[in-house]
């Protein structure tokens, strides 16, 4: 195979996995969209909560 078909095939390929990536975000999405609209992941956690959480799961050192 020369370098040309080469190159191609892989641009080739790199389009047709960014194609399938458009459709597999696409339909999660959709069945986000259509099944849970008021869902909401949070983003973020703050870091007093998160220091909380280990102080009272992980060391143990917070009074019950």
């Amino acid at each position: 195979m020369t370098p040309l078909v080469v190159f191609g095939i892989i641009i080739l390929s790199l389009a047709a996995l960014l194609i399938f990536g458009i459709i597999f975000f696409s339909i999660l999405k959709y069945i986000k969209r259509k099944y849970y609209p008021n869902w909401k992941f949070p983003d973020y956690i703050s870091v007093g909560y998160a220091d909380y959480l280990y102080h009272k799961y992980i060391k143990k050192d917070l009074k019950q």
